[in-house]
């Protein structure tokens, strides 16, 4: 992947001294954020970090910078029953984030945005980006890019859920072929699971969960609709339009609003 100036932009794929040009460039290091867990017979374990990796992909070509991927762990104990998940502590994914942005931030990196697609991140994820405004000085934006492929997809593709059609999409437009609909029985959805994982959800009350399976005995939940590949490069190619425009108005504010104070 490149960004705008036709640069690589995978952070691990370059030499010292290209990292050097392309952060002169523009001093923003993109971080996806996901998980590895079940997510039923027919996704892969690595979906939220893929999601979250590809809607990177397409923003930095937009905006510059580099992405900076690899912790594809997130915090997943509600997913432990099933054995593909691997989960880390709130602690220990906080103190990595913590320890790579002060590392980018040593080498004069300005501006991190953590683009997510997981949510059980999003508490952790608030800590890190407050941390590292304070303590280390740089403009942070946190993207909840699953929450943003709800709202344009959400209606049609019967709301985000745990492994439904809109986190099918999201690897349909990167890796189609770790999608598994020949696993997933054609008739199966579960729209009776959708009240409980709701209840969890709400702005006001959140009921906390000890295990998926109290809500969904396969682990997955949601519509079993198939998307084709041009509807999963369509919602990360809109997910990606929508969080690049997004971070480059705020962190231009962000920057405004701190220009004589940083």
């Amino acid at each position: 992947m490149t960004n705008d100036k036709g640069r690589k932009a995978r952070f691990d794929e370059l030499t010292d001294p290209e990292i050097v040009a392309a952060l002169s460039s523009r001093s923003l290091v993109l971080v996806p954020c996901g998980s590895t867990e079940q997510h039923g017979p027919h996704l892969p374990t690595g979906t939220d970090y893929f999601a979250s990796l590809a809607i990177c992909d397409l923003v930095v070509a937009k905006t510059g910078g580099l992405v900076l991927g690899g912790m594809q762990f997130g915090i997943t104990p509600i997913h432990m029953g099933f054995a593909s998940t691997v989960t880390v502590s709130a602690a220990t994914f906080e103190q990595i984030h913590l320890d790579i942005a002060t590392s980018l931030a040593a080498h004069g990196v300005k501006e991190i945005a953590y683009v997510n697609w997981h949510e059980g991140n999003i508490g952790s994820l608030t800590t890190v980006a407050s941390r590292v405004t304070q303590e280390l000085g740089l403009n942070v934006v946190v993207a909840q890019a699953c929450y943003v492929a709800e709202e344009l997809y959400g209606e049609k593709m019967a709301g985000l859920t745990h492994g439904g059609a809109i986190e099918a999409a999201a690897v349909m437009g990167w890796r189609p072929d770790l999608v598994r609909y020949d696993q997933l029985d054609p008739a199966e959805d579960s729209p009776g699971e959708r009240p409980a994982d709701h209840a969890r959800r709400g702005r006001s009350f959140q009921t906390i969960l000890r295990d998926i399976r109290e809500i969904s005995s396969s682990g997955w939940y949601g519509s079993a609709q198939r998307v084709s590949e041009d509807q999963g490069r369509e919602l990360v190619t809109k997910v990606a339009d929508v969080v690049a425009g997004e971070l480059e108005e705020r962190f231009a504010r962000l920057r405004t609003l701190r220009s004589g104070n940083l």
